[in-house]
């Protein structure tokens, strides 16, 4: 039999003061109103759908802004997860921040992580909640460390400082990170010592990469990462970016440079293989190199603030990519 609209109508505000107001369960609901279940359910939908139900959501924080902006760079960079802080300022704290409330949350007994280096994984590391109920976690390094500027920002000091804050063994690279012959850097990368560390972080839950900026002369001398000459070459060859020191331009391809022979690193093709890498950046300075490494697919979760997501969207809409 019809219901008449007026009928239908008186329908839809008792079933949405059932379920809203009252807290019934649905079937009670359904008997109560003598309809079925599927009616029901599409009463209620009806109810929302006409505005006899309004529902507001406060709020005060824009989180579903953020949200809305998450979802939209997720499926325009095709990426798995992205964290964005809701942050103008700039630093990379809130963005560190960020990054250890989502690795703190992802921890278990025997996680395996892999890390390269750098400020923000550095603090990364800092804010860190630690646990003494989680154990047998292993850590690896994926490039070498010695001679690396900044004793904090060494991965092998980002890696002990994270074993301090979760129990487990780490696997680091005791060699140079820069060598003065390509021979030599590519003798120690055919060393066990080095490719059995390949081989295990190849099986890593989890791997946290910093993501360098475009090459910069003019960047203070205790914050460059590499010499003169080496930064001025890599300008010559368009380069925008790193992760973990290998080298690409804004469309994501690899730059290849003599220079590049002479470091002790992972190579990306390798890195890609790992099952979660994580990029954390932001910065204006670094939304080109940003916007490189998604470009490459060489990322599955970025972790950056609002301001700078929204810097390389635009990016990337005036270069039509």
């Amino acid at each position: 039999m019809a219901l008449s609209q007026d009928y239908k109508h008186d329908l839809k505000v008792k079933a949405a003061y059932y379920y809203y107001k009252k807290d019934m369960k649905l079937a009670d609901i359904a008997d109560t109103l003598n309809v079925s279940r599927v009616t029901l359910n599409k009463l209620l939908k009806e109810a929302l759908d006409e505005g006899i139900v309004r529902i507001d959501i406060v709020d005060h924080d824009n989180t579903i802004g953020i949200l809305e902006l998450e979802e939209m760079a997720k499926e325009r960079f095709h990426l798995k997860d992205i964290e964005i802080a809701p942050s103008f300022s700039g630093t990379c704290h809130d963005v560190a921040y960020a990054a250890a409330r989502m690795v703190d949350s992802l921890m278990f007994d025997g996680i395996k992580i892999s890390l390269t280096w750098g400020a923000t994984l550095e603090i990364l590391v800092d804010y860190l909640t630690g646990s003494n109920f989680i154990k047998d976690i292993e850590v690896y390094t994926l490039l070498g460390a010695q001679g690396t500027i900044g004793m904090q920002m060494q991965p092998n000091t980002i890696a002990q400082n994270l074993l301090r804050k979760y129990k487990g063994t780490g696997y680091v690279m005791n060699a140079p990170f820069v060598c003065e012959k390509a021979e030599t850097a590519q003798s120690i990368m055919s060393d066990k010592s080095f490719t059995s560390i390949v081989d295990k972080a190849r099986s890593s839950d989890l791997t946290l990469v910093g993501i360098g900026p475009t090459p910069n002369t003019a960047a203070s001398k205790s914050s460059m990462r590499y010499d003169m000459e080496t930064i001025r070459e890599l300008k010559n060859s368009n380069v925008c970016g790193d992760i973990c020191s290998n080298f690409y331009d804004i469309y994501g391809n690899i730059c290849n440079n003599p220079l590049c022979d002479r470091f002790v690193k992972t190579g990306l093709d390798e890195i890609q293989k790992h099952k979660n890498v994580v990029g954390i950046a932001n910065g204006d300075h670094k939304v080109a190199s940003i916007l490189g490494a998604l470009n490459g697919g060489y990322l599955d979760t970025l972790i950056t603030d609002q301001k700078t997501i929204v810097d390389v969207i635009e990016m990337a809409d005036r270069l039509g990519i």
